[in-house]
């Protein structure tokens, strides 16, 4: 089925029985006008959660209210994304749940019909559907774009440092070494960066005065990025690639 046109698309999206504060189900509707404007409207819903405690919410990182309403526009460039993702689209023939019992489906009203269909590469839209969610967050002034800062320090005189901005409602990526990063590489630079576990336990508040690299993934606290002493060889690897990549954009 080839999709090049729409005037409302629906993502329905719930993780299934997962314990709170964890468990949400969200409804993402976009519907395009006349004059080629795309205009959105979020509902997100957290559940369940009665069944825990306030403090065992705050402990996980959440605030008591994190249930989130919200109807504007997207910036039109959106449209042609959301249109390339189509137009690339392979479909289920039978939908079907994903891991741990979650489900996601699309429903799309086009030529004077509604479907409800579902993408062969489920986590690839999922993905998707949360970058154009993050841009909700970004429009309704609910987060600020997405800060990271890294500091690399051959020695204690000596410092790189850069830090990122990355945007999702505007899609790009900007340093403050005047770079500008394509919207697909910082895509894969974001999947490696939180690729890792930042633990509570191993946050720094200030950088330290002692060489390594540190990293602020956006959480305002520092790690040191080194790899484990108890990691294999292809684990090692990849946190000394991710290293070398992080100090090319600081030089």
């Amino acid at each position: 089925m080839q999709i090049d046109f729409f005037n409302t698309l629906t993502f329905q999206y719930n993780t299934g029985p997962i314990p709170p504060p964890f468990c949400h189900q969200y409804t993402l509707e976009i519907s395009s006008d006349e004059t080629g404007n795309y205009h959105v409207d979020l509902d997100l819903e957290y559940f369940d959660r009665d069944e825990i405690s306030e403090e065992e919410i705050i402990d996980e990182g959440y605030s008591l209210d994190d249930n989130y309403q919200w109807k504007g526009s997207l910036p039109k460039f959106w449209g042609e994304e959301i249109l390339n993702m189509l137009k690339s689209a392979n479909w289920k023939k039978k939908p079907s749940l994903g891991p741990h019992g979650s489900e996601f489906v699309i429903k799309i009203d086009h030529h004077d019909k509604l479907e409800v269909i579902q993408p062969a590469d489920t986590r690839l839209w999922e993905v998707f559907a949360q970058e154009i969610i993050q841009a909700v967050f970004e429009l309704g002034k609910k987060e600020s774009p997405l800060y990271i800062s890294f500091v690399s320090k051959p020695s204690s005189d000596q410092i790189n440092q850069v830090e990122f901005e990355f945007s999702f409602a505007h899609r790009h990526i900007k340093t403050n070494k005047q770079k500008t990063i394509p919207w697909p590489v910082g895509q894969k630079l974001l999947k490696y960066i939180f690729g890792f576990d930042y633990l509570p336990e191993n946050s720094l508040e200030n950088i330290p005065d002692d060489p390594g690299n540190y990293i602020n993934p956006g959480d305002g606290f520092w790690y040191k990025l080194a790899p484990n002493k108890n990691a294999g060889t292809a684990a090692s690897e990849k946190v000394e690639k991710l290293i070398e990549t992080l100090i090319s954009y600081a030089r």
